[in-house]
């Protein structure tokens, strides 16, 4: 595979490159894409544990509920906000921006899928309708771990230095507004749960104080006592 053309590229073969000055700094992606290896790896044991346990599928429904709407709302951010700004200013391997979209379409449609099944599931606890979801998402895994090592690897480079600081923003603040109030503290807790404290410090820096704050005071301790009671 062509890797995506950098910017020194693009300056060197004369072709346009619109750069927009100061990087951006695109970390906080990484640790995004880290939530996502990390839930929807576990997804497959998750739904198996809880067949014929009604109690137990009911938490890992909503978890799982939640996980979907979180990758869904990535997705569109990158589809909305993100790629038509790139393939408008930055010269891009057109092999890759194909593969791009053709890998969120096969996670799309795996996750309307899931999605589709959830809410029965999350009442009845049927072992055989845990286990379709299951497969899925292990069939989509692959794919979507590509998808993601691909961006870390040739986007996000070019990303840093053809973005303005408000049009990333933006796309931060369209992953934000999918997540209600009262859950944004336990999203708080599964970004920053496998960051070093360098990152940590860092990721919290675009956090607004008051939700540190809280974050600090009380949602630390909610994150805990939910993801144990879902990762068993």
């Amino acid at each position: 595979m062509a890797a995506a053309e950098t910017p020194a590229d693009a300056t060197r073969s004369g072709r346009k490159h619109v750069d927009t000055g100061a990087s951006v700094d695109t970390h906080e992606m990484v640790l995004i894409h880290r939530v996502i290896r990390r839930e929807f790896g576990q997804l497959p044991r998750l739904f198996r544990s809880a067949a014929h346990d009604r109690a137990r599928s009911k938490v890992i429904g909503a978890h799982a509920r939640e996980m979907l709407e979180f990758l869904h709302t990535h997705h569109t951010g990158e589809d909305e906000l993100l790629f038509p700004l790139l393939r408008e200013r930055a010269v891009l391997d057109p092999e890759l921006m194909d593969r791009m979209d053709a890998q969120h379409a096969q996670v799309n449609d795996a996750v309307g899928a899931i999605g589709a099944e959830l809410p029965t599931w999350t009442a009845s606890a049927d072992a055989a309708a845990g286990e379709r979801m299951a497969a899925l998402i292990e069939a989509m895994m692959p794919t979507l771990i590509d998808h993601l090592a691909e961006e870390e690897q040739y986007l996000l480079p070019i990303v840093s230095v053809t973005l303005t600081q408000s049009e990333w923003d933006a796309l931060g603040k369209h992953g934000m507004s999918a997540i209600p109030l009262t859950r944004r503290l336990v999203v708080l807790g599964h970004i920053t749960e496998e960051t070093d404290e360098a990152e940590r410090q860092r990721f919290l820096q675009v956090v607004p104080a008051p939700a540190r704050w809280a974050y600090q005071l009380f949602g630390h301790r909610q994150f805990i006592r939910e993801t144990t009671a879902i990762r068993g």
